[in-house]
């Protein structure tokens, strides 16, 4: 299974060193699979975005997937 998106900045900062942190949960929350990716590039200029895709397991518990994207 492929999760592909997309990380706006919407500061007036660049913002830099991000990861992006993607759960599988299954019906009720719970994280079942989670994988880490950087997104390109790695540096987003104010107001602009980056790319990303992760790579999970194909478990057939998870329902709804959650994402989080942490940088500096």
């Amino acid at each position: 299974m492929f999760v592909e998106g997309t990380v706006r900045n919407v500061g007036s900062r660049a913002s830099r060193d991000l990861k992006v942190t993607v759960e599988g949960l299954d019906a009720s929350g719970a994280p079942v699979v989670s994988a880490d990716t950087l997104p390109t590039p790695q540096t987003i200029a104010p107001y602009a975005t980056s790319a990303f895709v992760v790579r999970l397991p194909n478990d057939p518990a998870v329902r709804t997937y959650h994402v989080v994207a942490i940088g500096r």
